[in-house]
């Protein structure tokens, strides 16, 4: 999974997006699925549920409705702040126990990589992609 996520980018002109939105969500969608934790010598499934990834893909796409024809400027005051404070949601779930480690690391490096209005409408897309591979029950 770190290998995966080391260089998550959603820039348009870095050209990796095809590859974000395919082979690499695919590949996160099966690590947070398969996602255990060791605790007290006894391998534990720590994975994130479906319902808990769409709560926070909600607040993405409630970010990036806010974020449509916002200059720059309008973003980083009314929108990134906001978007930023999603790893502090990212930690108290996972400290809760309600994701999985590979989520929070996926999390945070992707919340990371948003500084702009483009960059948090690819992260949108990156997270449908995610959903659209993880396995249904």
């Amino acid at each position: 999974m770190d290998k995966l996520i080391k260089d998550i980018s959603f820039k348009e002109e870095d050209g990796k997006l095809v590859e974000m939105f395919s082979s690499i969500a695919q590949e996160v969608a099966t690590s947070m699925v398969n996602d255990y934790i060791i605790k007290n010598n006894k391998k534990k499934n720590q994975k994130t549920s479906t319902t808990q990834f769409r709560q926070f893909y909600e607040k993405i796409l409630e970010l990036n409705d806010k974020a449509q024809g916002l200059n720059k400027d309008e973003f980083n005051i009314k929108i990134l702040p906001f978007v930023k404070l999603l790893n502090s949601k990212v930690q108290y779930s996972h400290s809760r126990g309600h994701s999985g480690d590979n989520f929070k690391k996926m999390m945070d490096k992707s919340i990371k990589a948003v500084n702009s209005a483009e960059e948090l409408k690819n992260f949108k897309y990156f997270l449908e992609a995610i959903i659209g591979y993880m396995p249904k029950k």
